[in-house]
This record gives C-alpha cells, structure tokens and sequence, in this order.
C-alpha cells in the first residue's frame, strides 16, 4: 500500500522529533501486541474536548477506502485496502456530504433526449444552500449507519 502524502508529512514530523539516532520505527510506543490503541485513542480523544465515534478504527478504515476508491477506482482500491469487491460494496462505500452536495447542485445529470435532469424541477423548487446538512455513514460492527454531519450538531 502506498505512503499517502498527508500521512508521511505527520510522519515524518513525529519522526523528526521523537525517533533517536538510527531508529528504526516512527512509532515506539504501543508497539507490543496485548495493548489496547482504542482506549488510549479514546483517551486523547476526550482530551482533546471532541466525541469519539463508534468503532474508530473501522470508520478511518473505510473513510480511506471510499477515498481510495474514488481516486484510483475498484481495483487498486481493493489491493492497497486488501479486501474483495464483495466486501467493498457491503461494509465500507458510503455516500459522503460532498455526494449529496454535488446530487443536490447538479442534479441527475443528462435524461433521455439531451435535457438536463433539473429542467423539469418546479420553480418552487428551493436551491440548496452550501451549508445544508448532509448524512455520512458510520460502521457500528452491524451496517453502515447515517449520523450527523458537523452542520446539523
């Protein structure tokens, strides 16, 4: 799996910083197999004044592989992610708030004999304002659930 830039640049810095001369890992904390990362995830989470969402980890997971998948497609989403088409499209394609935004400013697109989807939208029909609230989905372990964006909170 590739090295995402954004993901390098913080590790780098932590890097930089903590790591000793000639050391080999980025990460010297949490390295032993019977520690629990989600309290300690949590924990930093509540320091930091913010809610932590059901099942962290997953959710990163699939947030990252909606975004895989978006920019390089199918394949090579489910290399660098490692799992099947199969358990792609049950467990981790969610609809983001910039799909609804982008339905919402643009319509269906193109219908049958070259007119615009939005054409035939009524004139009471409101625009849609840049703040209107979307829904994500989060995976609590049982399906992909909708929550609230940060504009509804």
């Amino acid at each position: 799996m590739p090295l995402f830039p954004e993901l390098y640049v913080e590790l780098r810095a932590l890097f930089e910083s903590e790591a000793g001369e000639g050391a080999e890992f980025v990460i010297n904390h949490y390295r032993e197999a019977t520690q629990n990362l989600r309290t300690t995830f949590a924990k930093i989470v509540k320091r930091a004044g913010l809610t932590l969402f059901p099942r962290p980890f997953d959710n990163m997971r699939m947030t990252r592989s909606n975004e895989v998948y978006r920019r390089w497609g199918a394949f090579k989403e489910s290399e660098w992610i490692g799992h099947s088409r199969r358990v792609r499209e049950d467990h981790y394609l969610i609809m983001t708030e910039d799909d609804f935004r982008e339905a919402a400013k643009h319509g269906a697109g193109e219908e049958k004999g070259g007119r615009k989807a939005d054409q035939n939208l009524p004139a009471f029909f409101p625009a849609i304002p840049a703040n209107f609230p979307a829904v994500r989905g989060v995976n609590d372990g049982k399906g992909v659930k909708a929550v609230q964006s940060q504009n509804q909170r």
